[in-house]
């Protein structure tokens, strides 16, 4: 009986032990700051942290550019339909002022209006001016593909680099590397590459959505701008 008791006193101290134990881990695991997660990513982790910025701000400008206003702005349509109905063409051009694709594209087409070969020219200048706005915005968007390949790639090179660290560590000290001597290499290696992977996600998925909403736009303005020059089109056939 005594023999039993002394067993299920020890089995409670070592529990107890395990569970403090715990308890320290906890708490130390609890003092690790986001700020020091991220900075034990090393240079690498920090350049990623820098293009993730960079990234940032092409997205939002081209989220700002590729928007229907800037795009089809609707308010000014029916104002350059009457303009050109009327054969004011001067008035037209003066509301294309804008920097918008339609507007871009219309002006480039009423700048041919007088040319030798009349309608034939105008289509030829506002396919010439699409291309060319289209080109101007898929530029922004080609630096954000850039960056979505480029930092898993970065990401890649942390892994390695820091598992060189780990290993170096463990040759030095001659096979016989605590953990805690292996952290910091293996952290360098997981922070870099999760980094590379948190801005690469987002970065390509907003490469698809902008470019699948260009194209959408494009599509959409077609039809109005064929249907806006129409009178010329006309007056073409007439001769």
């Amino acid at each position: 009986m005594n023999k039993l008791k002394l067993f299920i006193l020890a089995i409670f101290l070592i529990t107890t032990d395990a569970m403090a134990g715990e308890g320290v881990v906890l708490k130390e695991s609890q003092e690790i700051s986001i700020w020091s997660t991220v900075s034990s990513g090393g240079i690498i982790g920090f350049i990623i942290i820098g293009i993730s910025v960079i990234a940032m701000a092409l997205i939002i400008d081209s989220l700002l550019r590729v928007r229907k206003s800037k795009m089809i702005p609707s308010e000014l349509l029916p104002k350059i339909e009457k303009s050109i109905k009327s054969k004011d063409y001067d008035a037209a051009s003066r509301l294309c002022e804008g920097d918008t694709f339609l507007t871009t594209v219309i002006k480039a087409g009423l700048s041919q209006q007088s040319s030798v070969l009349g309608y034939y020219d105008m289509q030829n200048a506002m396919q010439e001016e699409s291309e060319r706005y289209i080109s101007k915005l898929l530029r922004r968007i080609d630096y954000i593909s850039f960056i979505g390949s480029a930092t898993p790639m970065l990401g890649l090179l942390g892994t390695v680099t820091g598992m060189i660290k780990a290993f170096n560590q463990i040759a030095l000290t001659e096979g016989s590397a605590k953990a805690s001597e292996l952290a910091g290499g293996i952290s360098e290696a997981l922070i870099t590459t999760c980094l590379g992977l948190i801005v690469a996600i987002p970065a390509m998925f907003f490469v698809t959505f902008l470019r699948n909403r260009i194209d959408g736009y494009v599509a959409e303005a077609e039809p109005i701008v064929d249907h806006i020059m129409r009178s010329f089109k006309n007056d073409e056939s007439r001769i």
